[in-house]
């Protein structure tokens, strides 16, 4: 199983605002990639769910913000986790998310974490769909990093076999899954447009229209 771990409880230090709910096309930022998650997910399990009853996917989001607890409410199985101490940095949401997932007991020795985050509004349904698919085929061929590429430009989503759950829960303050990853042998996936990498920093990183 691939647990999506939603990160949206950013900071936006050098937004000038809160850039998860800054609009582009007419909607919050965090909900253009959420949203194309969720279409992913319930295309997998019910691909799957023609065979067995056990899902192939499924998303947990993690935030400081009551606005995104609520909408998430409001979408079947789309779980979500408020995470106030996030603010001290980013390993306190992959650890909310990891937690999270343990504590709906979904887990198992062969699954996979993958990490999103909501501030990357251009990132294609067909990239994340690639990145699902190879990680698929290399069940049991012992790889346990995952990750989108384009050129030398690395960028989440990245995904974690559960072996490495005990480092990412021992991350500590600002250092990210990358700490980890950097330790193994990456399987990569290759994308065409840079952009879809690009996380929102600033207001001038918001220029372009969003487009699927």
């Amino acid at each position: 199983m691939i647990h999506i771990i939603y990160m949206a409880a950013g900071n936006s230090r050098r937004f000038g605002s809160n850039k998860l709910f800054y609009e582009l096309d007419g909607k919050p930022m965090y909900r253009h990639l959420l949203e194309r998650l969720i279409e992913i997910k319930d295309r997998y399990n019910k691909l799957k769910n023609a065979e067995s009853n056990n899902p192939v996917i499924d998303i947990t989001v993690v935030t400081r913000y009551r606005e995104i607890l609520d909408y998430c409410a409001c979408i079947p199985d789309c779980h979500a986790v408020l995470s106030p101490d996030s603010e001290k940095g980013i390993s306190y949401t992959i650890k909310a998310g990891i937690m999270a997932v343990q504590e709906q007991k979904k887990t198992g020795m062969q699954d996979y974490y993958m990490f999103a985050v909501a501030d990357q509004p251009y990132l294609k349904s067909q990239s994340v769909i690639k990145l699902i698919d190879k990680v698929l085929e290399n069940k049991g061929n012992m790889k346990s990093v995952f990750s989108l590429r384009c050129g030398d430009a690395v960028g989440n989503p990245c995904v974690f076999h559960s072996s490495l759950i005990p480092q990412l829960l021992s991350l500590e303050g600002d250092k990210g899954g990358r700490s980890v990853a950097k330790k193994y042998d990456c399987v990569y996936v290759d994308i065409a447009d840079e952009r879809e990498l690009m996380d929102i920093d600033t207001l001038s990183d918001s220029k372009h229209t969003v487009t699927l």
